[in-house]
């Protein structure tokens, strides 16, 4: 029956564009290797079943630590796993691939393999999450853009209406009233539209992808550079590591970035400093946002993080805080098994810590 069963996968994989193998691990030689394989590495055959350590030389430079680790991983648990790596090629050109891979125990161990070129798949997909989380600080942005002159707005126009009061011409007054209404509807319009799209988002499962995160940070923090904010704020960003690889939905972990940037841009006067740290330790990774803004009151700071959708306060003109409820963030922080707390003085600033996992 296994000899069928073994008969029966290698026909598989003579008629599939993806990779199929059979590694013996005593001998540490490809029982059986498929043409997909081998186009997928760009290596030929016969070179791989002489050669096989061909096949780890073609990993992604960065990539191969995380590789070891999951051969590891395999080996000890016995289980089917599924990874995700990439392929290194000429010219800075690179596959991502995505392995499953089924440990037998027979005689002796064999680790049967299917391996497809998910390259298209994975840009796209990176592709779309970059527009998504683009929309959404550009949401931010606008919000910041269109709330300031509205509640300008709104300050006139009832200084106006309470000096129209003392004439007695009670059209203008009325005028000068619709316009007052006109601006708290549109504040309020602004915000809602915000919120909604971030709750929205936040209510779905997250699903973790091997990323590196100072790169994706740096692309957060890039894009508030390029904005009309650089002119009135002070973006850094610092990093004990070139590279931090990490497993995390990406796209939901940066939607609590954004929203404690967002946060620290309302709670900041012009020309303050706003940044990210990144801080690679031995077992899990630390992000931080901070600022030298204005501090979270005393007494806010206890419950902070149970604040649900409601945001921290009124801003330094009196804009919310806006984005995801604080206690949102910390829900998306716990489902990646990390943890988030805050140092804060008043009047000197605010520091947000995420510790995540390795």
């Amino acid at each position: 029956m296994k000899e069928i069963n073994s008969e029966l996968f290698c026909q598989i994989g003579e008629s599939s564009n993806d990779g199929y193998f059979i590694y013996h691990l005593k001998t540490e030689s490809f029982a059986y290797i498929n043409s997909g394989l081998a186009k997928i590495w760009e290596i030929d055959k016969e070179t791989i079943l002489k050669q096989t350590h061909s096949l780890f030389n073609a990993i992604y430079e960065d990539d191969k630590e995380h590789v070891v680790f999951c051969y590891e991983e395999c080996l000890e648990d016995m289980t089917p796993k599924k990874y995700e790596f990439r392929l290194g090629f000429s010219n800075s050109r690179e596959k991502y691939v995505k392995a499953s891979i089924y440990p037998l125990q027979f005689k002796n161990t064999v680790i049967c393999g299917i391996v497809e070129d998910i390259t298209v798949e994975r840009h796209n997909k990176l592709h779309i999450e970059q527009i998504n989380y683009r929309k959404n600080i550009t949401l931010e942005v606008l919000s910041h853009d269109l709330k300031e002159p509205l509640g300008m707005m709104k300050l006139t126009a009832s200084s106006m209406e309470k000096g129209i009061a003392k004439i007695g011409d009670k059209e203008l007054q009325e005028s000068m009233g619709f316009i007052v209404d006109m601006c708290e509807r549109n504040n309020r319009l602004v915000r809602s539209l915000i919120n909604h799209e971030f709750l929205k988002s936040s209510e779905v499962e997250i699903k973790k992808e091997r990323v590196d995160l100072v790169w994706e940070l740096k692309d957060a923090l890039r894009f508030y550079r390029r904005s009309r904010l650089r002119e009135v704020r002070n973006f850094e960003f610092s990093s004990n590591k070139d590279r931090i690889y990490l497993a995390l939905d990406s796209m939901k972990f940066l939607q609590v970035i954004n929203n404690l940037i967002s946060n620290a841009i309302k709670f900041t006067d012009e020309n303050g400093t706003i940044g990210i740290t990144a801080e690679d330790k031995e077992n899990t990774v630390i992000v931080s946002v901070y600022d030298d803004g204005i501090g979270i009151p005393e007494e806010l700071r206890a419950d902070l993080f149970k604040r649900g959708e409601q945001g921290l306060k009124l801003g330094l003109i009196g804009l919310d805080s806006g984005g995801l409820g604080m206690g949102i963030i910390y829900s998306i922080v716990e489902m990646h098994h990390g943890r988030i707390w805050f140092e804060t003085e008043t009047g000197k600033g605010t520091t947000f810590y995420v510790e995540l996992p390795k």
